[in-house]
């Protein structure tokens, strides 16, 4: 399969948004259990090719959580002062989402929520998971995508439920949150072309993922703020493909790197020259950021991510999002898939 042909990447940013917008709503309190599965399904399904029915999976997915996040609204914002207790700008973007005018005096935007609440299916599900869909999608671009079904209730959704029996890959998303965290199997699940970035408050998933890989034959490179030295000691990490990001002059037979994007850039593209089945690793955006700027950063990891899209290699960054803004964190999702184990 050609990782970086438009269909497929089209394809691969509506699942995006669709992961993204469970993973959102999930933090809002939105019970996303069927829309987790309807994503895995559409996941899997891009994985091993089926590309119309990605689609119908990704599509349902987000209609399922359109359809909760309604249900919480409209029992949420119907409580006596809860339209008036937002913001203006809340209020605003209330609005959009309803599509209805956001322009007005705060007294006008609550009485047009307050009415539309009233309304039933205005606009419709399928319009708004159509328009979010197309939020993701090259305005340039001519795309052709199969419409999902309706779906009327959720028996009709339970439907589309793989049988028991059969193998379900499940989302590495939300692979904390069970009882049993196998860093194995989420390891299987990375597809091999794409870049991941892994939330988490300090690193610690993403280096068991990374020895993982390495149990798989694969071979790998760990750009890293924590000593090579260490890395092995606590994880069990050969110290031949680990290099220190760090602006100290070591002496020694260890292999550091300063935070200067071009000379990274020129490291990892040497890696990727010689090895086009690999895994790369980047732990140490944050420190990156102490030393540039947040766009040049941010076009330093699209343009890896460009170069990973045409190989067989993986990519994954560590990400500790407390540190960043929220509109940072959004752009960088943008490009990498989202692993949370935020707790």
């Amino acid at each position: 399969m050609q990782r970086q042909d438009p269909e497929f990447i089209q394809i691969l940013n509506i699942i995006r948004r669709g992961q993204r917008l469970v993973i959102q709503s999930k933090k809002d309190g939105v019970d996303t259990s069927l829309a987790e599965e309807l994503i895995n399904e559409a996941r899997y399904a891009l994985k091993i090719g089926k590309r119309e029915e990605a689609i119908d999976y990704a599509k349902k997915s987000i209609m399922q959580v359109i359809r909760s996040k309604r249900e919480i609204d409209k029992i949420i914002l119907s409580e006596e002062g809860a339209l008036e207790k937002l913001t203006k700008e809340e209020l605003r973007h209330k609005c959009k989402e309803m599509q209805i005018e956001s322009l007005g005096l705060k007294s006008e935007l609550v009485e047009r929520i307050r009415t539309k609440l009233q309304e039933k299916d205005i606009p419709s599900e399928q319009e708004e998971v159509t328009r979010t869909i197309e939020d993701d999608i090259p305005q340039d671009e001519e795309v052709k995508i199969k419409e999902a079904p309706a779906v009327e209730d959720q028996a009709e959704v339970e439907v589309i439920k793989l049988p028991e029996e059969k193998t379900v890959t499940p989302d590495p998303v939300q692979a904390s949150t069970n009882n049993v965290w196998d860093a194995a199997k989420t390891a299987k699940e990375l597809i091999p072309g794409l870049s991941y970035v892994i939330e988490e408050k300090r690193p610690e998933k993403l280096f068991h993922i990374y020895k993982a890989l390495l149990d798989l034959d694969m071979t790998g490179l760990i750009v890293s703020r924590t000593n090579p030295k260490i890395l092995t000691r606590s994880y069990g990490l050969g110290d031949g493909g680990s290099v220190w990001l760090t602006g100290k002059e070591v002496k020694g037979e260890m292999t550091t790197v300063l935070p200067i994007l071009e000379f990274m850039m020129s490291l990892y593209e040497d890696y990727i020259e010689k090895n086009d089945h690999g895994i790369i690793l980047l732990d140490g955006l944050e420190y990156l950021l102490t030393n540039n700027k947040f766009n040049s950063v941010l076009r330093f990891i699209r343009q890896l991510v460009d170069n990973i899209s045409q190989t067989e290699c993986i990519l994954m960054v560590a990400l500790s999002p407390d540190a960043l803004d929220s509109t940072e964190v959004t752009l960088l999702e943008k490009d990498l898939l989202p692993l949370n184990y935020i707790e």
